[in-house]
C-alpha cells in the first residue's frame, strides 16, 4: 500500500519540465508546500465528522484539452459522502487511500469502478514514500526514494465532490499493485504503481484504457532505493522528523534547485 508520503521543495514548473509531453497549462497553481509526513485525510475525535484534518497531494489531470495541476484530497471520496470521508453502514470508516489493482476480474473494487470507467486518471507527484516492515512489531518505516529523478510520479484515480458548502475539488486514490524485490525485502506486500517516463505519464493520463492498464505492473529494481527512518512519522502530521543524511542531501539541494530556478 502507500499510506505516507513526502512533499519536499516540488515545484511545478520542475513536474512539467520532466514530464516534457504533456500539454500545460498557461498558468501554473501556487508550487505544493513542503510537507515531510502526509497521511491520508482523517478524524482527530473518533466519531466526531466535523474533526477532520484535510491532507492533500499534488495531481496532474487531463480536461480533455490541457493537463491540469491542483492539490487533491487524499483519500478518495465517493459520490454517495458528500465530501466526507466515506462510512460504512455499521459506522465503520471505509479505508479508500489506495486502489489495489486485482489480477482476476474487474480491475478495481466496485467503489473505484465508475472512475476507472470513464477514465477519472490522475497522476499523483511526490518527492518519496513510506513503507513499513511487516515482518515485525513494532514496524520499521522506510523511505522508498527514486534514484534517477528527485520525485516520482504514480497512477491514481480521481473522483471530484462536491462537499455540503458547495465547494468542488477533486479526490484520490493511488493504485497499488505487486511489490518488487526491493519492497519485499523490506517487509512490505504492496506498491504504488508508478511511473517512470513523461511517455507513461500521457498514456495513463489521456491514454486507451488497454494502454494505461498494462502501465500498472511492479518497478524494476534498479528505479528505487530505500532508507530506514525516524519511528516518529507514525505520527499523522508529524513534522518534526529527523531525516537520515541521505534525505536531508536531497531536500537540501531540492531547496537550493527552486532558489535558483525563482
Amino acid at each position: 500500500m502507500c499510506g505516507k508520503a513526502a512533499v519536499s521543495h516540488l515545484p511545478w514548473h520542475s513536474i512539467y519540465r520532466w514530464a516534457d509531453r504533456l500539454d500545460a497549462p498557461s498558468a501554473l497553481p501556487p508550487d505544493p508546500a513542503t510537507r515531510l509526513n502526509i497521511s491520508p485525510s482523517r478524524l482527530q475525535r473518533k466519531g466526531d465528522p466535523d474533526s477532520i484534518t484535510w491532507e492533500t497531494l499534488p495531481v496532474t489531470y487531463f480536461d480533455g484539452h490541457r493537463h491540469l495541476a491542483c492539490e487533491a484530497l487524499w483519500p478518495f471520496l465517493p459520490n454517495w459522502s458528500a465530501g466526507r470521508l466515506p462510512y460504512l453502514k455499521n459506522g465503520q470508516l471505509l479505508a479508500t487511500a489506495n486502489a489495489r489493482l486485482r489480477e482476476q476480474g474487474r480491475p478495481f473494487a466496485p467503489l473505484y469502478m465508475p472512475a476507472w470507467r470513464r477514465a477519472q486518471r490522475v497522476v499523483v507527484w511526490v518527492s518519496w514514500f513510506y513503507e513499513f516492515d511487516q515482518r515485525v512489531h513494532p514496524k520499521i518505516p522506510w523511505a522508498v526514494v527514486p534514484r534517477r529523478q528527485s520525485f516520482w510520479p504514480m497512477a491514481a484515480l480521481g473522483n471530484r465532490v462536491t462537499n455540503e458548502m458547495g465547494q468542488t475539488q477533486m479526490s484520490v486514490a493511488i493504485i497499488t499493485v505487486a511489490p518488487n524485490q526491493t519492497l519485499l525485502d523490506i517487509g512490505h506486500h504492496r506498491s504504488p504503481a508508478l511511473l517512470h517516463d513523461s511517455k507513461a505519464v500521457k498514456t495513463w493520463l489521456d491514454g486507451d484504457s488497454k494502454s494505461a492498464r498494462a502501465l500498472l505492473k511492479p518497478s524494476p529494481e534498479n528505479v528505487m532505493e530505500v532508507t530506514e527512518v525516524s519511528m516518529a512519522v507514525k505520527i499523522p502530521g508529524n513534522e518534526n522528523l529527523q531525516l537520515p543524511d541521505g534525505l536531508r542531501a536531497r531536500a537540501a539541494e531540492g531547496s537550493r534547485r527552486n532558489r535558483e530556478a525563482h
